[in-house]
């Protein structure tokens, strides 16, 4: 069976991010997700403080760019679908 990893690019994003990380775990099975990867590149807002509040979130850093982000995340990935998240964005249930 397939697993998603979930790659979550953030630059300043502690208004949004826990929001999004109780969603993600409240409204899949966890059967399905590989792994949930937060890549941060400098956040200055308290967002690395709110994702490290969470179990089984990788939280990583990268150099700025979303490209360099998403490239980062995928590099760490252990599922064999890739599914790219904007930290203000809510996906239905998977």
């Amino acid at each position: 069976m397939s697993k998603i990893s979930i790659v979550i690019p953030t630059l300043n994003e502690a208004e949004s991010i826990g929001k999004l990380i109780t969603h993600l775990f409240d409204s899949s099975d966890p059967k399905n997700i590989a792994d949930i990867i937060v890549v941060d590149c400098g956040s200055s807002d308290g967002t690395k403080k709110k994702i490290s509040a969470f179990q089984n979130v990788l939280l990583l850093n990268s150099e700025m760019g979303r490209a360099k982000q998403m490239n980062v995340g995928a590099n760490f990935s252990s599922g064999s679908i890739l599914y790219f998240l904007h930290a203000d964005s809510y996906p239905q249930e998977f």
